[in-house]
């Protein structure tokens, strides 16, 4: 009669009903192990599968708020330039109108009234062009001061969302814009004030100079009727 051993011992094979009862208690043992085996990994993955996409969440935050800072600092780079460039080219155009003046001003007295009248129409151009790159600037002026709010809220976000690099990096770039406008605007003014100069020291000559030609009654006043004589006559022609 043939014998199995179990755990050390001999057990004597007593024909179907052995071999049942061990392949139903085999079978039961695995099912048991089996459902704990997927109960214990199905809450490990659930476990991992939460905390990654938590995590993840977190990571697609900050990318996507570095790429707002990236954008919005791209903007005021180019409304930086722009603004710089308008800037500039309107301080040569006061200094090329601040150069007329002093220009007529040193001729006064040794020009005729067609000459006279011929400067002041170089003048009145001037000054229209001045007025001109004064209006293009201001009205970048505006966008820039925009995009600089722009780069300081993503800055901010930034730097809610746990993002330092790119809330430092967003708002470095903003003060080094800031700095790089306020000294063209500088210039700007430096030229606007000697343009101020200019103009009092070409009306203050043309006001002694006026009366020596032929004693007119008009005085003083002369040098500022000229002006607006000039200046209303060239917006006439223009339209």
């Amino acid at each position: 009669m043939p014998f199995l051993r179990f755990g050390g011992t001999l057990a004597q094979n007593s024909g179907s009903g052995f071999w049942s009862n061990l392949m139903c208690s085999s079978y039961s043992t695995g099912l048991e192990a089996l459902a704990l085996w997927s109960y214990a990994c199905g809450g490990r993955a659930s476990f991992a599968k939460t905390e990654t996409h938590s995590l993840s969440n977190e990571a697609l935050m900050k990318r996507a708020v570095s790429m707002v800072t990236d954008s919005t600092s791209t903007f005021l780079s180019q409304t930086t330039y722009a603004l710089i460039e308008a800037i500039t080219e309107y301080t040569r155009a006061v200094y090329t109108l601040v150069s007329l003046y002093r220009q007529y001003s040193s001729l006064l007295g040794k020009m005729n009234s067609q000459e006279e009248d011929a400067v002041w129409q170089v003048i009145i151009g001037a000054r229209v062009e001045v007025s001109s790159k004064q209006e293009e600037y201001l009205k970048l002026e505006t966008t820039w001061m925009t995009a600089v709010s722009l780069s300081e809220m993503a800055a901010e976000a930034a730097y809610q969302t746990g993002a330092d690099q790119a809330s430092v990096t967003a708002r470095n770039h903003v003060q080094l814009v800031k700095t790089q406008v306020q000294e063209v605007r500088q210039l700007s003014h430096t030229a606007e004030t000697k343009l101020a100069e200019a103009q009092t020291e070409e009306l203050r000559l043309n006001r002694l100079e006026k009366p020596e030609e032929g004693g007119s009654p008009q005085g003083p006043s002369t040098g500022g009727s000229v002006l607006a004589e000039h200046e209303e006559e060239a917006y006439l022609r223009e339209d």
